[in-house]
């Protein structure tokens, strides 16, 4: 079995690093980290939540405000939840749920133009077989022109970090953890057990 807790800390020492390194550099140049936890029931980033329905349409919705025009199509978010995916790189939704995110946050950030360093997660039995692809599939589009809500968001991503789900909620304390740990996620019909 992988070594969770060695892979942790190589993460945390990249992040650290990357940190070290950009705080040489003028602040309008660095990019935003932006995380997104793309839950089946919930997306969620630091400042917004929403539930993971979406719908395609060819065209603009008449009632809805709630959607994100991308590639032609209209995603219309809605009110229920995503169905399980075992390969979350395999579904348009997920890329879709994703770009909404991303607008959702910038918008409460008073932002529609951004540089931003991707953060996303997955669960920890995919993390190792899927972390790659999950990445390439992040950053299928780096620089991202779109709407949502009828609002353009222009958005350069300069990178993607993936992390394994749980892992935001022990980074900070990992050299505090004496023994043996657990940390559970728990989502919308799944749960991620790290020890």
């Amino acid at each position: 079995m992988w070594n969770e807790r060695k892979e942790f800390v190589i993460m945390r020492e990249k992040i650290l690093t990357f940190i070290e390194k950009n705080s040489r550099i003028d602040l309008k140049e660095l990019a935003i980290i932006l995380g997104v936890d793309a839950g089946y029931g919930n997306f969620k980033t630091a400042r917004t939540c929403f539930p993971t329905s979406v719908t395609k349409s060819m065209s603009e919705p008449t009632i809805s405000k709630d959607y994100v025009e991308y590639n032609g199509a209209y995603y219309i978010l809605g009110d229920g939840h995503k169905d399980f995916v075992a390969d979350k790189h395999e579904d348009e939704d997920n890329y879709v749920l994703t770009l909404a995110a991303i607008a959702k946050e910038l918008k409460a950030r008073g932002l529609n133009t951004a540089k931003i360093h991707l953060a996303v997660g997955l669960p920890l039995k995919w993390f190792q077989t899927q972390r790659e692809d999950f990445r390439r599939y992040m950053l299928q589009n780096r620089h991202l022109d779109y709407r949502y809500a009828g609002k353009r968001y222009v958005v350069d991503i300069d990178d993607c970090t993936v992390m394994p789900q749980c892992y935001a909620a022990i980074a900070e304390n990992l050299k505090e953890f004496k023994g043996m740990n657990m940390v559970a996620d728990i989502g919308n019909g799944t749960m991620n057990v790290m020890i």
